[in-house]
């Protein structure tokens, strides 16, 4: 199919010279080229681990090293008036 396109004219002579220095025709090289980066951009991104940064949050000792479950039954059982 044919199409138009504008070029930068730095990257029409890159593309040019590329052509010539591996004999080939220009459209087969920026044919190759194009589908080696759509091939790129199929590709998911490597993705960075996601890392936890642990703040303190000023929890009294009664607290501290308690699993929410057992603070929640806490919590429920001074608002229900026991301790």
């Amino acid at each position: 199919m044919r199409t138009t396109i504008d070029i930068d004219d730095a990257l029409l002579a890159e593309l040019k010279r590329l052509a010539h220095e591996q004999r080939r025709s220009f459209r087969e090289v920026v044919e190759e080229i194009l589908q080696q980066e759509l091939a790129q951009a199929r590709r998911p991104a490597a993705q960075t681990p996601f890392k936890v940064q642990p703040h303190a949050l000023g929890l009294k000792a009664r607290v501290r090293g308690v699993s929410l479950d057992q603070l929640f039954d806490q919590l429920q059982a001074e608002a229900d008036g026991g301790s």
